[in-house]
């Protein structure tokens, strides 16, 4: 079975559709050891597309599961979260963005390739994880992209964090978590094990408060970007 290294850590998988094993060819790793296994049966698979809301096919629910399961074992035992954001590389720091579906995440970012051009690499348009990493909280890039199906399989230091609201006027304003703990918790898995949800409000406490948290109100203009890299150069006191 292949070893894939996501999030410096070594999975063994054993994809069943082509198009999951091809999705995550990107990430397979040249090694025999592994730190856990993800194991989904066809059963599973048929279970879950039978309880999806929405039409949904054989290699997507099986990706989704794959993906539930790595994010489930990371945060029980190796200091992560999925965060539902799209996030880049600049000059070695990571930028996370946040928001509801429809607001912008993708358009923004774009905003940053446009202004910052090759100093830009996009980590994962969807998907990534957050991991706690000897002491540094680092954005990793995931095989699950999204629909633009944009990312690389890399990872940075996180140097900030932006939850995007749609408005007029660009404007960065520092926040602290309690004051958009509702946007946080929309942009994660929100777990009903008791023992889960205490691991990851003690992550998010961690995080927060080594990593600054902006409230981004922006709209389609490239200034947006600058603002929004100006606030993190600057460290904003928070509001």
């Amino acid at each position: 079975m292949p070893i894939y290294n996501i999030a410096d850590l070594n999975i063994l998988i054993n994809p069943r559709s082509d198009e999951v094993k091809k999705r995550l060819l990107p990430y397979i790793a040249n090694c025999d050891s592994f730190d856990f296994e993800v194991k989904v049966s066809q059963s599973q698979i048929e279970e879950y597309i039978s309880l999806s809301k929405e039409s949904c096919s054989n290699f997507s629910a099986e990706g989704t599961l794959i993906l539930t399961q790595i994010c489930n074992t990371i945060l029980q035992n190796y200091d992560g979260f999925f965060f539902h954001s799209s996030s880049l590389m600049l000059d070695g720091k990571g930028y996370v963005f946040t928001a509801v579906s429809g607001t912008g995440k993708s358009t923004h970012t774009a905003l940053w390739r446009e202004l910052f051009k090759d100093r830009v690499v996009m980590i994962n348009d969807d998907k990534p994880i957050i991991r706690n990493k000897d002491g540094v909280f680092y954005v990793y890039g995931t095989p699950w992209m999204g629909k633009s199906n944009v990312g690389n399989n890399i990872k940075a230091p996180v140097k900030a964090v932006y939850i995007l609201k749609r408005g007029e006027k660009n404007s960065a304003v520092r926040m602290k978590p309690g004051e958009v703990f509702k946007n946080l918790l929309e942009a994660t898995v929100v777990h009903t094990d008791r023992k889960n949800m205490d691991k990851l409000l003690i992550l998010f406490d961690e995080f927060f408060s080594s990593v600054p948290l902006y409230l981004l109100t922006c709209n389609m203009d490239i200034e947006a970007a600058q603002v929004a890299y100006n606030a993190s150069e600057k460290i904003l006191p928070h509001s």
